[in-house]
């Protein structure tokens, strides 16, 4: 069994003028990043690894999840090929995840969580800004997931 946890980054700011790869999260992105990452600690998942897109407000969003679910002894991954808005590279990603590693979380961007959770579980439904995934898979290689079952979690869920 394998499972995807698939987080969009929380909200960035449009405040200041930097390249996209530099934008920082806003206030309230920094607000549903700490609640979310507090239901998602309430879960009780076990994660073998953490894998993150490069771009700041990805980043800042991993790093705020990792504190509030008190993963510092989890291994973290920064990979330029999850900053993604198509899904292809994170789906090719994920497909080469070691097989050892059961339970991963991915922090990436829109429209890659729109389009995997259209292709892993056949839900045509947008992801918002933190949103969060958590996909099973009944596989024993990553290269082998299809289909799966998917959970999914909005930050309008919990205001």
């Amino acid at each position: 069994m394998k499972k995807l946890i698939l987080v969009r980054h929380a909200k960035s700011s449009w405040e200041f003028n930097v390249q996209d790869i530099e934008r920082p999260l806003s206030n309230r992105g920094l607000s549903d990043a700490k609640l979310m990452s507090i239901f998602l600690k309430g879960l009780n998942i076990e994660i073998d690894h953490i894998y993150t897109s490069n771009s700041k407000r990805t980043l800042q969003t991993s790093q705020i999840f990792i504190k509030n679910l008190e993963l510092y002894e989890v291994p973290i991954s920064e990979n330029e090929r999850l900053y993604d808005f198509s899904g292809e590279n994170v789906e090719s990603f994920i497909r080469a995840i070691p097989s050892n590693l059961n339970t991963v979380i991915i922090f990436t961007h829109n429209n890659s969580c729109t389009n995997l959770l259209e292709k892993f579980a056949g839900l045509s439904k947008h992801v918002p800004t933190c949103g969060i995934l958590i996909f099973d898979f009944d596989v024993s290689l990553w290269d082998e997931i299809d289909t799966g079952k998917c959970d999914f979690y909005f930050p309008k869920h919990f205001k």
